[in-house]
């Protein structure tokens, strides 16, 4: 399939989708560090995918970073898109707008001008009239907004403007953890499917009836096709060499990013990354015995170096922070802090335990678990913290953790802050923004192995019933 991905952000998804096979035509965002990373790695800057990306040719769409509102609204460029579209060279429409006002992790915004891009992306698919439709995006987009609960759910107004664009449309909560991503990460992943691939079904154009028609065909697709992903996810996990019967964990995924072993601290040399100095990393990986290492070989693969291509900067804590982090490490595996405070790793630490044993309210924190897999990355480095390490992890440990090969090189600053907020986008950011490669591997993988096969089950069972009735 040629498909086009729109908010990139670093390239997880454009990344997977080739990996998958599938042709990029076109990346768009509009963050230019964000740009840059993908730039680097998938647009041949990197040897890895060179000639991946056939970028469509047109004055306005430069290889640089771009902000879709502004694409809309340029006339000349809007009528390619649509003549793109007419003569059917666009199989598939990807992305993951910014959904910050969306998520339940935080306060929820509906008026955050942000969820407006959402109606961006669909602006573009009515332009280009991609086949088959993929949007990733927070659970809390299938949540209503409103007191209560009371108002619609943003995602029901999306599937009514894709159906009334002409696209029956499911919805599913994908967990990355199931994909083979050392990380438990629930994500709204929307699959839309063009009327007209169903043949004969959907016949009706633009009334509520055939709207209505194409919204109740999408709830009855819907468990077949969650069916079929559930199943092909296992299949996928044992296509690559992983390990059947449990997830991977976060022990198996960066334990050979530790800064000490059995017999103690291991080397350390200055950072490599130009864009840092006075900060160390280690000097090399150190393969752990007695866990399953098929996940450090996948990611491995293809960067025959000792170390990964750089997010290796260690952080500089100050001395009472480390000794903080330090404590926090003795007191999670603790039964009795455990019992008095409910203290448990993959959990936020406790507001009872932060203020009588690190006498702080403000830093919420989370201890990773060795044995299991990571709590969702975000875009906060410092929430979350080593397992067994006083510190808070490096951006390629994140990056694992998020499934980026080790070969992946991020562009840009390592953090940023004051007035550099809003416009910068620093490497955390990048990876806890990104969609995980190996679950945007699998979803293309099912888009072109699957997918079709059980739109063409529907068809025949729907048409089966009817003559039946």
């Amino acid at each position: 399939m040629k498909f086009i991905d729109l908010f990139t952000g670093c390239g997880g998804l454009s990344l997977g989708l080739l990996k998958a096979g599938h042709q990029g035509l076109l990346a768009v965002e509009k963050n230019e560090q964000a740009f840059e990373t993908l730039k680097f790695n998938l647009l041949g800057q990197s040897d890895k995918f060179d000639g991946h990306y056939e970028w469509l040719e047109h004055p306005s769409l430069s290889k640089s970073a771009h902000d879709i509102t502004k694409l809309l609204s340029d006339p000349r460029l809007t009528e390619y898109l649509r003549e793109l579209g007419d003569s059917g060279q666009v199989d598939l429409v990807a992305g993951g707008p910014p959904c910050q006002g969306f998520s339940t992790a935080g306060k929820r915004e509906p008026d955050d001008p942000r969820n407006s891009l959402v109606f961006a992306y669909l602006d573009f698919v009515s332009l280009v009239k991609p086949r088959y439709i993929v949007m990733e995006n927070v659970r809390g987009i299938a949540h209503a907004f409103g007191k209560s609960g009371g108002g619609e759910a943003v995602s029901e107004k999306i599937e009514k403007e894709l159906a009334n664009t002409g696209y029956l449309t499911a919805h599913f909560i994908e967990d990355s953890s199931q994909w083979g991503v050392p990380q438990t990460r629930q994500r709204f992943v929307l699959i839309g499917i063009r009327k007209d691939l169903f043949g004969t079904l959907f016949s009706g154009e633009g009334s509520d009836q055939a709207v209505d028609e194409l919204i109740a065909a999408g709830k009855a697709l819907r468990p077949r096709l969650e069916h079929g992903l559930e199943c092909f996810a296992t299949r996928f996990r044992a296509s690559l060499g992983l390990k059947q019967g449990s997830l991977v964990s976060v022990k198996e995924a960066i334990g050979d990013l530790k800064t000490m072993d059995a017999s103690g601290a291991r080397d350390k040399k200055s950072a490599t990354d130009s864009s840092v100095s006075g900060f160390q990393q280690i000097a090399k990986s150190a393969p752990m015995t007695g866990i399953d290492r098929n996940y450090q070989r996948l990611m491995s693969a293809d960067w025959n170096k000792d170390l990964p291509n750089g997010g290796l900067r260690l952080p500089k804590h100050s001395e009472p922070v480390a000794d903080r982090f330090s404590r926090i490490l003795d007191d999670v595996d603790n039964p009795a802090f455990q019992n008095q405070y409910l203290l448990s790793r993959r959990k936020t630490l406790p507001i009872k335990y932060r203020e009588e044993r690190l006498n702080s309210k403000k830093h919420t924190l989370t201890v990773l678990h060795p044995d299991k897999p990571s709590v969702t990355v975000t875009t906060l480095p410092d929430d979350i913290l080593h397992y067994d390490e006083p510190r808070i992890l490096t951006v390629r440990e994140l990056a694992r953790l998020q499934s980026f090969p080790d070969w992946f090189r991020f562009e840009g600053p390592y953090t940023t802050g004051g007035s550099l907020r809003k416009s910068t986008c620093p490497k955390y950011t990048q990876v806890g923004n990104a969609v995980p490669p190996l679950m945007a591997e699998g979803l293309g993988c099912f888009l072109r192995d699957e997918l079709k096969n059980i739109v063409d089950s529907f068809v025949r069972d729907t048409k089966a019933a009817s003559t039946a009735a």
